[in-house]
């Protein structure tokens, strides 16, 4: 797989929100999650249906395979 873009996520522990950054592009999620985890899990479909990574990065199959670093 290669994509030239890092997906970078930032949760903060205290308001439970998420940040991804993209690139040079930063998105706040919508949602707040219980957990890093589930935050993780929310930044790569975001990312996947929302960024349109789907179409972008070949060797990815499904949301879950794309790498995402939990900052």
């Amino acid at each position: 797989m290669h994509f030239e873009e890092t997906l970078e996520l930032h949760f903060d522990l205290l308001s439970h929100k998420a940040l991804l950054c993209c690139g040079a592009r930063d998105y706040v999620l919508p949602d707040i999650y219980p957990t890093k985890e589930m935050a993780r899990i929310a930044a790569q479909k975001f990312a996947w249906e929302t960024l349109g990574l789907k179409e972008r990065v070949p060797g990815c199959r499904q949301a879950s395979d794309l790498p995402v670093w939990l900052r």
